[in-house]
């Protein structure tokens, strides 16, 4: 509204009535209400001549008559003094005036869109303050009744009604409206394994959780606190924190309540940068791991072609993409070892069932995660096997076949695998089988040999899958310096950027934080070097192996 509308609004006699009305209830006779009311319009109008325009013009002069007024008070004191009219109160009959002038701010906010502000800003009280504010102006009950509803004194009613109505009166006063500043964040979220029914994630898929998950990250929030920042009612707080803190399984959440009765992160929660920067510290690595893959390859050759497998296989370079994981998982399991024995020693570990951690984004940045995840899965007396294992890698060049959990027994493709073993001829199989057999052709599991059907994907007899694994930690030989030097740098970064409360949780920030693109970047390392075959689809057999044990004699 510009200067001239609102002078023109002195013209309104309802308006003048108004802070007349005001000065009234706040003087002791007519004369001086009046003599308040004259000043209240005075510097009202001197105001709004320092102003190019004014957004909220009645908010604007209830807060100037409530100065002028507060002025006039400290005179009419200062009088009484003088004249020794005034006496010491006692500390209560001081909060009791208080309590008045709010109360009367409260009552003389006529104007509708001040008194829907005020109802608003009880939404953003915490439950204490807000049931009884609700209780008292909304429920119109008596302070009595409020006590014996919530179980609590008269006195403690009062407290809190003095409490709740000066804080609506400070955000009354100095907001217009609550604007939501804040950037939102996306999270990323991995874990460990299948944790059946222990998964914090999935409670924390929306926007708003993960917004005020982060909030708690760096330092510890009151519900107060994250309801002012995210600009949301304390209900919807108090109700998600009780959600975020109990988790899937009322034991792991993403938050815990402190004993301050802050809320601080229960889980590694980084912001990219951080996450960038602890895997840097492996990667800038790379060239001597690859090295020490390449000249451990050469060494081990033929020892690695003329293993038994029971598919057919000649290129050492697809046969690396089924040991490669494991190569990097004991390349992390080394280095962690030093960090156990050297570093940490002092640190008691807590280890859970299933651990998670998180990488806060921005919608402007683009982060490259590069994480590969890796799956098995068992089963029993299948597709004539007394037991069968299958395991696939997958990310940047692979897509999965199959996660944790995935039933072998109802997958007809494998299935198939396992009854293409030693070859199967396509005149054999009736039609449906066919389609079958074309389906798993395309996803890379089979390949047709003349008229023959075999896995494409490597196989080997269970009782061979050690030695076969073996292979993976002979490709680490002779990384000892390399080791100690990772382990020192993480060592300091993580001692840095962990908080206190999370430390004996470390193994989970190298795990799946630290070491999480190693592997990703070590896979594109030895595809440019051409130890790895670059898979033609992201459907393929790389990375995916069986290990089957037949079935015991006389089983049917």
């Amino acid at each position: 509204m510009k200067t001239d509308e609102t002078l023109k609004l002195f013209e309104d006699k309802d308006f003048l009535d108004k802070i007349y009305h005001f000065s009234y209830h706040r003087c002791n006779t007519s004369f001086e209400a009046e003599d308040l009311c004259s000043d209240i319009i005075l510097a009202v109008i001197s105001a709004i001549h320092k102003q190019e325009q004014i957004e909220n013009f009645y908010a604007f002069v209830w807060t100037i008559a409530r100065r002028v007024y507060a002025d006039h008070s400290r005179k009419r004191n200062a009088e009484r003094q003088i004249f020794g009219t005034e006496n010491c109160d006692s500390l209560w009959e001081s909060l009791e005036a208080k309590e008045n002038e709010i109360e009367a701010f409260l009552e003389e906010a006529a104007e509708r869109e001040q008194i829907d502000r005020i109802f608003r800003e009880i939404a953003f009280l915490s439950k204490a303050y807000r049931d009884v504010m609700v209780m008292y102006y909304l429920d119109e009950r008596k302070v009595k009744e409020i006590a014996d509803t919530l179980c609590i004194s008269e006195t403690t009613v009062k407290q809190r009604l003095f409490s709740a109505r000066n804080s609506i009166r400070k955000e009354v006063e100095t907001m217009s409206e609550r604007n939501y500043l804040l950037k939102p964040v996306k999270l990323e979220f991995a874990g460990t394994g299948s944790p059946c029914g222990n998964d914090p994630r999935n409670k924390a898929e929306r926007m708003f959780s993960q917004n005020l998950i982060y909030l708690c990250k760096n330092k510890p929030k009151t519900a107060k606190e994250l309801s002012e920042e995210l600009c949301i009612p304390m209900p919807y707080i108090e109700e998600e924190l009780e959600i975020q803190c109990r988790g899937e399984n009322g034991k792991y959440g993403m938050l815990r309540r402190l004993d301050n009765g802050k809320y601080a992160v229960n889980i590694h929660l980084v912001d990219y940068e951080e996450y960038d920067q602890a895997n840097r510290i492996y990667e800038k690595h790379l060239p001597e791991f690859c090295r020490t893959i390449k000249e451990a390859l050469k060494k081990n050759e033929e020892k690695i072609l003329s293993f038994p497998y029971l598919s057919e296989q000649k290129d050492l370079r697809f046969i690396l993409w089924s040991l490669i994981s494991r190569t990097v998982w004991d390349l992390g399991s080394r280095v962690n070892r030093v960090l156990a024995e050297k570093y940490f020693a002092e640190v008691e570990t807590v280890e859970r069932d299933f651990t998670c951690v998180a990488v806060a984004y921005t919608q402007e940045q683009e982060p490259a995660y590069d994480f590969y995840g890796c799956d098995g899965i068992n089963a029993s007396y299948v597709g004539g096997y007394r037991a069968v294992f299958v395991a696939n890698i997958y990310g940047k060049h692979i897509k999965e076949h199959f996660h944790c959990g995935h039933n072998l027994s109802t997958d007809q493709q494998l299935l198939m695998v396992l009854k293409a073993i030693g070859g199967i001829s396509i005149d054999e199989l009736s039609f449906e089988e066919k389609e079958i057999v074309a389906k798993a052709i395309a996803n890379g599991y089979l390949r047709k040999n003349g008229s023959m059907i075999e896995p494409r994907i490597l196989v080997i007899e269970r009782k061979d899958m050690e030695d076969f694994y073996n292979f993976s930690y002979e490709l680490n030989e002779g990384m000892d310096a390399m080791i100690e030097q990772i382990a020192a740098e993480l060592a300091a970064f993580m001692r840095s950027h962990i908080p206190d409360y999370l430390i004996n949780e470390y193994p989970v920030y190298t795990g799946l934080i630290a070491q999480a693109r190693i592997l990703s970047k070590t896979i594109d390392a030895c595809i440019d070097e051409g130890l790895l075959l670059k898979p033609e689809n992201r459907i393929c057999a790389e990375g995916t192996c069986m290990g089957v044990e037949k079935e015991t004699q006389g089983r049917a």
